[in-house]
């Protein structure tokens, strides 16, 4: 039974959390730090989502109020409807008396691909069963990480795939999938956890499936035969469109250990701007490497089980 380990790592400076793409934005509470504002524009009309209700966290425009984090969540948090706004250069993102607030505001282009997709965001006593006829669903969460479990479906092969990007950037052409099933088995089994803060999953077709998804510590990985385990660096994106941009997190390290148990083993790894002080270590069997720099790794192992660790530690 193949099992498979993915790797995707961009380790970049996290001043501010702003990352912005052809036909959307997303702003965290990095980027108001300090000033408890950051401006953005509407090209065309635009709508905002985001994950947590705030009445003081306020959309403005020349001044005035256009709407609150409550209204934009509105009825139940985990199913954000969010609010449209016209077209517009001056929109203004403030915080009004908020302490320490955390969020994902994801800001989006009428124009975009994929345009009026479901947005969920799992809270922190409850999280999400998707059960929907949708090709895409994307998820804001400002939690550690979110974890994905119970994939069901009639997936076509390489499905269903999760991107670190809204649904209007949620295509190879423009991203790296964080995780893609290697089989349909392998989707049931597979429980990603994914330490950032958009995602979209792919279901491959519009029909019915399922999926869950809650927020866990990122180092709360099921392991078991036959599984897909995905590591990704803290916010990692991963797409050409936002290259050198990465979201904020929390965390700032990954030390972990586990066995898996089959007759070979794959590990699939792309990295950017790994410090030569901060290396990703990987150890499989006692096979030892040490990853810096920029590139890709890729390893084929054959034997009856796997003892893999792996640990980065940012400074």
């Amino acid at each position: 039974m193949l099992c498979f380990v993915a790797l995707f790592a961009s380790l970049l400076s996290l001043t501010n959390a702003r990352v912005t793409f052809p036909k959307s934005e997303v702003l965290q509470a990095q980027d108001i730090a300090g000033t408890n504002r950051a401006t953005f524009a509407c090209k065309n009309i635009c709508k905002l989502y985001a994950d947590r209700k705030y009445n003081n966290l306020v959309i403005t425009q020349n001044g005035n109020l256009i709407a609150n984090f409550n209204t934009i969540v509105s009825g139940n948090a985990a199913a954000p409807t969010g609010v449209v706004l016209p077209a517009g250069d001056n929109y203004v993102l403030e915080n009004r008396g908020e302490v320490n607030p955390q969020f994902v505001l994801f800001i989006v282009d009428s124009t975009a691909q994929n345009y009026g997709s479901l947005v969920v965001a799992p809270q922190q006593a409850q999280g999400v069963a998707i059960k929907d006829n949708a090709r895409y669903v994307t998820v804001l969460s400002s939690f550690d990480a979110v974890e994905f479990s119970g994939f069901t479906g009639a997936f076509p092969p390489g499905y269903p795939r999760i991107y670190a990007a809204g649904f209007d950037a949620a295509t190879d052409a423009q991203c790296r999938p964080v995780y893609q099933a290697r089989s349909q088995r392998a989707a049931e089994k597979s429980w990603p956890v994914v330490p950032t803060a958009v995602l979209t999953i792919d279901f491959g077709f519009m029909g019915a499936h399922t999926v869950s998804v809650n927020q866990v510590k990122a180092s709360d990985r099921p392991m078991a035969a036959g599984l897909s385990v995905v590591y990704t660096s803290p916010g990692y994106v991963g797409c050409s469109a936002a290259a050198g941009q990465n979201y904020y997190s929390n965390v700032n390290r990954l030390a972990e250990a586990f066995t898996l148990l089959g007759d070979s083993l794959d590990i699939d790894g792309l990295y950017n701007n790994i410090a030569p002080g901060e290396p990703i270590q990987l150890n499989v069997n006692n096979d030892k490497v040490a990853l810096t720099g920029s590139s890709a790794y890729t390893k084929h192992y054959v034997d009856k089980s796997f003892s893999v660790a792996l640990s980065w530690f940012g400074k």
